[in-house]
């Protein structure tokens, strides 16, 4: 895996910069981005960069399941600003009132597609992507996630309570997105140090789901001086 290390700054930069260049050689790319602890920044700089999306496919990497997914808080939301700056050709989600049978009909929709050439995910403080929790298989494709205590505590001020905080997600799975052409990860702050250290230089490991990035070709993780702390 590519590391690219800097200020949060520089680090959006060049991401930004290795996004125009994937939609410049190819357009009509499928773009997958989890939005689930991506930097505010990465969404921020991309909708302010002259990058035109308009033939190019988004496919939201995850979403609460339930009622929650269609919210005011719901992950989709994040991406409003992004979509009204830059329009899409087409734009997915998982279907937050998917049942595990079905969960996997989003994987044969970016099948149909033509495959995913680009995943853009956060680094979680546990070495999760997207809801890949730790624990998280290899070869899972889209399914449901029950969300671990940490995390529904650290969105519990989105819905009120912790009672009221969805306790599951549909997300794509750790083989959706080995699957892809190219990946980028995306890890800023000290929360992420621990992290990042585990995933660089340690085995792939499903208590570390961003581990297995490993084993893809074609990885780029983008971290500030915080997060590569302990590197």
């Amino acid at each position: 895996m590519k590391t690219i290390i800097g200020t949060k700054q520089d680090v959006v930069k060049e991401l930004t910069a290795l996004v125009a260049d994937v939609l410049a050689r190819k357009p009509e790319a499928n773009i997958a981005v989890s939005a689930v602890d991506l930097p505010a920044e990465v969404l921020d700089a991309l909708a302010a960069s002259d990058i035109a999306f308009d033939r190019a496919t988004l496919f939201q990497a995850c979403e609460y399941c339930g009622a929650a997914g269609k919210g005011a808080h719901a992950v989709g939301a994040a991406f409003s600003p992004l979509m009204a700056a830059k329009p899409f050709a087409a734009e997915h989600a998982p279907d937050p009132d998917a049942d595990a049978e079905h969960a996997a009909d989003y994987d044969a929709a970016i099948q149909a597609a033509g495959g995913l050439d680009l995943v853009i995910l956060g680094l979680g403080e546990r070495g999760h992507v997207a809801f890949n929790e730790p624990g998280a298989g290899f070869g899972e494709k889209t399914h449901i996630a029950k969300l671990a205590e940490v995390t529904r505590a650290a969105i519990a001020a989105d819905f009120g309570t912790l009672e009221q905080t969805p306790k599951q997600g549909i997300t794509i799975g750790i083989h959706t997105i080995l699957c892809a052409k190219k990946i980028l990860l995306v890890g800023f702050g000290a929360c992420c140090a621990k992290a990042a250290n585990a995933m660089l230089t340690g085995r792939p490991e499903t208590f570390i789901p961003a581990s297995f990035l490993q084993l893809h070709t074609d990885v780029e993780v983008y971290l500030d001086s915080d997060a590569a702390a302990q590197l």
